[in-house]
């Protein structure tokens, strides 16, 4: 018995010996003129004799043939490639799905999806359980058509309902920037299966919607499988953030600038980390020495204003003005058109320094605010009744004995400006009674009574519940 058990399992082991010698040898050769072509560096013509000896020893191979046109379509001899894939095809009575994903490719090299869209339909009528033909046939339309790129991945989930068809359809959404489409897709397939580059996909769609905390648990997943790669731990510092999980978010900065393989830091690398010190730690200095970095990377325009704002922002907070003023005018000088705000941005520092410095110096500083309103008041003649009531309260604050009278001129231009207004906001009303008050209280301290009572009453006019107005009115 134990010799004929011996006898059977021997040719057993013969029978599936067979196919994988053939297979071997096949192999073989496919790895042996592959390094040939390869090593061609393109210059096929000089190889042509050991192409042609192993091509007449394999006239009838299909899959030594098609290897040697992947071989050139490598090394962008794609004429060569065409004509090994259509060796294939004869020898294959043409129906060989290798070869003609092989052709497909060749015409997507050359820009021209239709074409490729056909090959890669011919290789899914030969083998209609091929995901690669699929998958490439979608590939091709995903920029021209990512819903019918999608219907095709769906025709694969028919033939292949084990192939993950969901986190390849949320693949071509995302790279057509449709993330609220990438997001919902990628719902569908399960987490644990998708790959690493489809969990940095769904998380990054999220975050580009703006769904910080739906982006956490994907996060989560990422970094349990891939601890060490950068878009996990520079999207946990991103997510933190803006969830003000500062702490956290400083952990994961912490880990992207220690802890990643090969990480590229981008400028918004650095910015985040600004801003996880200075929120965690109310660590100015290194926060601002990471805006600094950041600013000295390629930046957008439109990202350089925010960046050099939040750097004289964050001088201003520690307390240095001096860097603060001159981050400022870089931020004016960046922007290019600055506004009305920014001037008054402006001069709210200079406002804000007087108030830090000796009692000696306070004045100059305020009226640094004063001359910026000014030359706001200038610029921007639509904005001129509001940055008047502005600069009228800078110099009420200033003249708070009405001595000196500074900031009469500007409380009765904006007087003028809003009571020739037919359609005063209610807002704007109220700013009216204010230019009203102070020009009756400054008659007042004149003794000039004819025209401290004339506005006192238009105050009264106005505000007819003011008992203010009614002492000077008797």
């Amino acid at each position: 018995m134990k010799a004929i058990k011996y006898l059977f399992i021997g040719a057993l082991m013969l029978v599936f010996s067979v196919p994988a010698v053939a297979q071997d040898e096949d192999q073989a050769t496919i790895n042996a003129i592959t390094k040939v072509i390869k090593d061609s560096k393109g210059n096929t013509e000089a190889i042509k004799d050991e192409v042609k000896a192993v091509y007449k020893k394999n006239k009838k191979n299909a899959k030594v043939l098609t290897a040697m046109g992947v071989a050139f379509k490598e090394v962008n001899d794609t004429a060569r490639a065409r004509e090994y894939a259509e060796y294939a095809l004869k020898a294959a009575k043409n129906h060989y799905a290798p070869a003609h994903l092989l052709l497909g490719d060749i015409e997507a090299i050359a820009d021209r999806p239709g074409p490729a869209a056909q090959m890669y339909q011919s290789a899914i009528d030969d083998d209609p359980k091929s995901p690669e033909a699929y998958f490439k046939y979608a590939s091709v339309y995903r920029k021209v058509s990512p819903k019918l790129a999608i219907a095709k991945l769906e025709e694969l989930r028919v033939q292949r309902p084990d192939v993950a068809v969901d986190a390849m359809a949320a693949r071509f959404l995302f790279d057509a920037k449709d993330f609220d489409g990438a997001i919902e897709t990628y719902q569908k397939a399960p987490l644990a299966k998708l790959d690493r580059g489809d969990l940095t996909n769904y998380a990054t769609a999220l975050y580009f919607t703006g769904k910080h905390a739906e982006g956490l648990p994907i996060v989560d997943e990422g970094i349990k499988r891939f601890p060490r790669h950068a878009p996990f731990n520079r999207l946990g510092m991103f997510f933190n953030y803006e969830l003000g999980n500062f702490d956290k978010s400083l952990d994961f900065a912490n880990r992207l600038f220690t802890a990643s393989d090969s990480l590229k830091a981008s400028w918004m690398d650095h910015f985040y980390h600004g801003l996880c010190l200075q929120s965690a730690n109310n660590d100015y200095d290194a926060a601002i020495q990471k805006f600094k970095t950041a600013l000295s990377m390629e930046v957008p325009a439109s990202n350089k204003i925010s960046l050099i704002q939040t750097i004289y922002s964050s001088y201003s907070a520690k307390g240095d003005f001096d860097n603060a003023i001159k981050y400022y005018n870089e931020y004016l000088a960046a922007k290019g058109n600055p506004n009305a705000n920014d001037y008054n941005s402006l001069a709210r520092m200079y406002t804000k320094h007087a108030e830090e410095v000796p009692e000696a110096e306070k004045e100059q500083w305020l009226m640094k605010a004063d001359a910026t309103y000014g030359e706001a008041i200038q610029k921007f003649p639509a904005n001129a009744e509001y940055l008047n009531i502005l600069r009228a309260r800078l110099n009420a604050g200033i003249d708070a004995d009405m001595t000196r009278g500074l900031a009469k001129p500007y409380y009765e231009a904006a007087a003028n400006i809003l009571q020739a207004k037919a359609d005063r906001s209610a807002a704007e009303t109220t700013r009216l009674v204010e230019c009203y008050r102070y020009l009756g209280w400054y008659y007042n301290e004149k003794a000039d009574k004819e025209q401290c009572q004339s506005y006192w009453r238009k105050v009264k006019e106005l505000d007819p519940t003011n008992t203010e107005a009614d002492q000077f009115l008797q």
